[in-house]
C-alpha cells in the first residue's frame, strides 16, 4: 500500500477516533468522519464496506498500536522485570493516549464487541501477543498456571482501572503507587 493510501487510512481512522470520543458510535456519521478526514466520504467506502467494519478495523488498529508500544521489551530481560516493564508501558500509553483508551473501553461494553466474539479471530482482541507473554511465564514455571482471561483480569484490569483512577484524578501517578500495585499484582500470579 502506497504512502497516501496509508496516509488517507490513518486519517479516516484518527476522525473516527475522535468523533467517537465525542459523540458516541451512533452519533457519529460517515459524512462527518469523512469531513474531519478532509476525504470524501466514497473514500471512505473505497477502504470500508460499511460503518460497522470501520469501527471493527478501528478497534483492531488501536489494539495493534498498543500492542506494538507496550511489547517494545528487551527480550533478555528477566520474566519478572518484563511482567513490570509492559504492565506500565500499558498505563504510560493509555494516559497519552485517551482517546485509544477511551475508543476501547466504549468497544468493549458495546454490541461492536459481539460482532468480534463472532468472528472468533484473536489478532481481533489484540490478545495474541499478550497470551504468548503469559505462556511464557506459566511454561516457564515463574507465574502460576491460571486461565488466559484470569491472568489478563488481573494484569490488564488493573492497569486499566489505574488509568481511571489517574484520569479522574482520584490519584497522582506516582512511581511508588504503582511499584507496590505491581508487587501486589505479581504476588497474586508468581509461582510460589
Amino acid at each position: 500500500m502506497n504512502v497516501q493510501l496509508l496516509n488517507k487510512k490513518e486519517a479516516i481512522f484518527e476522525s473516527t477516533l475522535k468523533l467517537i470520543n465525542e459523540y458516541g458510535f451512533h452519533g457519529t456519521p460517515m459524512s462527518q468522519i469523512a469531513s474531519r478526514a478532509n476525504v470524501a466520504t466514497g473514500t471512505i467506502y473505497h477502504y470500508f464496506t460499511s460503518k460497522d467494519e470501520l469501527i471493527l478495523e478501528l478497534f483492531k488498529y488501536c489494539r495493534e498500536k498498543t500492542n506494538d508500544h507496550i511489547f517494545n521489551v528487551d527480550q533478555d530481560l528477566p520474566y519478572k522485570e518484563k511482567f513490570f516493564f509492559i504492565w506500565n508501558r500499558l498505563v504510560d500509553y493509555y494516559i497519552a493516549n485517551k482517546e485509544i483508551f477511551w475508543f476501547i473501553e466504549q468497544f468493549y461494553s458495546s454490541p461492536y464487541y459481539e460482532l468480534i466474539q463472532q468472528k472468533k479471530n484473536p489478532t481481533y482482541y489484540g490478545v495474541d501477543r499478550m497470551r504468548l507473554f503469559f505462556e511464557e511465564g506459566i511454561t516457564s514455571g515463574i507465574i502460576r498456571d491460571v486461565s488466559f482471561y484470569t491472568m489478563v483480569s488481573i494484569y490488564i484490569g488493573t492497569a486499566t482501572s489505574h488509568v481511571k483512577m489517574v484520569t479522574y484524578g482520584f490519584c497522582k501517578m506516582r512511581a511508588k503507587g504503582r511499584e507496590d500495585l505491581l508487587e501486589i499484582i505479581w504476588n497474586g500470579v508468581k509461582n510460589q
